[in-house]
């Protein structure tokens, strides 16, 4: 869950899906020795920074994978309190996903791990070369991490249990990376101000620089002209032609990337590492290019200016060295609790061949509807989610081979089959994400949340809305199913409603 850069007082949340990591060794030479951006003062004091804001949460949050709470009394997964604290500091890591986390950045060997590196480690041995746990180190052999049920957030010596060295998988420095070269490049004062700018600009069907109105194409042109690149249009077919092509794999901050069936229907700035930031008809958000979507809908990037490339060596994805990987864990040393489900449990993976699911179980629209399209969009998902009926079921996992969900694993699993990333498969999470919308004003497929103790306050289950005031859910009965708003049940236990179109 890890990315490049963003300036050091913004303060983000992106989003997730799963994918697995490419097995290339590390180079011979030491990534640790070398800071290719040329940042290690900023990288110390950020590391102190993270590691200030972790221990704060010490005795205040409780262990969680079905829920994520970002206030007091808090509650975290592993990676969501890896990646809750670096946002408090300014850090955009835009996932909560350790796989993702585990892409970014850099490798470190463990002798020479720095403070704010992140520590990943793979008790089950079922998940192959992929992580089931992170934690951050911090200093003298240690780490900081949300270690289980039982223990919470906890500081541990990597030496104390067998656990910390039979299970431990790699280490990846993302500080350089996730923070501005010194000196800035062009690349990253755009990146920068393009995040500066997220939650300040309104997205419209019309551009107006005074009132900060825009549509995508608009947005991009206002942010690098205000860096002194004049791309001299709003339309997104002219912007397409600008500049010169650049390969998915030479991309760097600040180029551009568009994505469509055919011809785009989206613009994004690339952010480094992985992450864009791209404009939807509702607001401006970021991803990573991991999403099954943006890969399947990737049209072409274009490299609108030029300055000297910062050396990149953020590509060597560690595999365990034989001496990391050894035996299975002591069942009595630490690990996340194995009777809570993770995740990322049983999720295929972007490069496994994952059973095909029954012929007749629907797929999305190959010709994905552009961002502006959304009624056509809330129809197909609507539909989707109807085809499901019978087909999906419902279990503490998030499996899409055989259709297993929990009701925030179904909701991300149809929106996500349309291009449509909710960020996290849990409810109280997943309705962060999108604009807050009035029960009296809801439209067909605006995300519906809902407790599950009849007193309507704490989200634990999540719908759509159908429209003629009915909704479809997967209920913790086992099926899909549709009701009526107005029914006891959901008049007890609605919570709010969100638009994600």
């Amino acid at each position: 869950m890890k990315k490049v850069l963003i300036s050091t007082t913004l303060t983000l949340t992106l989003g997730l899906s799963t994918m697995a990591v490419p097995t290339i060794q590390p180079t011979t030479v030491s990534a640790a020795t070398l800071n290719p951006y040329n940042n290690q003062v900023a990288v110390n004091a950020k590391a102190d920074q993270l590691i200030k804001t972790a221990k704060s949460l010490i005795g205040k949050a409780t262990y969680s994978t079905k829920e994520y709470k970002s206030t007091y009394p808090y509650k975290f997964s592993c990676a969501t309190f890896i990646d809750y604290v670096f946002k408090q500091n300014g850090v955009d890591l835009a996932t909560y996903n350790e796989d993702y986390m585990m892409e970014q950045g850099y490798y470190v060997p463990r002798s020479e791990l720095q403070k704010g590196d992140l520590v990943l480690f793979r008790s089950n041995k079922k998940t192959g070369t992929l992580p089931d746990h992170v934690g951050m180190y911090i200093g003298d052999n240690k780490i900081i991490h949300m270690a289980d049920s039982k223990q919470n957030i906890v500081i541990s010596d990597m030496n104390s249990k067998p656990y910390y060295t039979e299970s431990y998988l790699t280490a990846r420095r993302v500080l350089p990376s996730l923070l501005p070269a010194n000196p800035a490049t062009k690349g990253d004062n755009i990146v920068s101000q393009a995040y500066g700018l997220m939650n300040k600009v309104t997205m419209s069907s019309t551009n107006n620089e005074q009132s900060m109105k825009f549509n995508g194409p608009g947005f991009v042109n206002y942010v690098y002209k205000n860096n002194g690149v004049n791309l001299g249009t709003t339309d997104i077919k002219q912007l397409m032609n600008k500049g010169t092509t650049v390969s998915k794999a030479n991309l760097k901050k600040g180029d551009l990337i568009f994505f469509g069936s055919n011809n785009p229907s989206m613009v994004a700035i690339y952010a480094g590492d992985h992450r864009i930031i791209i404009p939807s008809s509702s607001k401006i958000q970021t991803r990573v290019l991991f999403v099954d979507y943006y890969k399947q809908n990737y049209i072409t990037a274009k490299r609108v200016f030029t300055e000297k490339a910062v050396k990149d060596i953020t590509t060597n994805v560690s595999t365990p060295k034989a001496s990391e990987s050894t035996p299975k864990v002591n069942e009595s040393t630490s690990k996340a609790d194995q009777g809570t489900p993770k995740s990322n449990e049983s999720t295929p993976k972007a490069n496994e061949s994952t059973p095909k699911v029954n012929e007749s179980t629907p797929k999305a629209d190959q010709n994905t509807p552009k961002a502006n399209e959304n009624t056509t969009k809330a129809d197909a998902i609507v539909n989707f989610a109807s085809n499901l009926m019978g087909k999906a079921k419902f279990g503490y996992t998030y499996n899409e081979s055989n259709l297993t969900f929990t009701g925030g694993g179904f909701t991300y699993y149809v929106f996500k089959q349309h291009g449509i990333d909710l960020k996290s498969k849990m409810t109280a999470q997943q309705a962060l994400e999108g604009k807050k919308v009035l029960k009296s004003n809801l439209q067909k497929g605006d995300l519906i949340y809902f407790s599950t103790n009849n007193k309507g306050t704490k989200i634990t289950q999540s719908g759509i809305y159908i429209g003629s005031n009915q909704y479809i859910m997967l209920s913790t009965n086992g099926q899909v199913v549709k009701d009526s708003l107005s029914s006891t049940w959901s008049v007890k236990n609605y919570v709010t409603a969100r638009r994600a179109l």
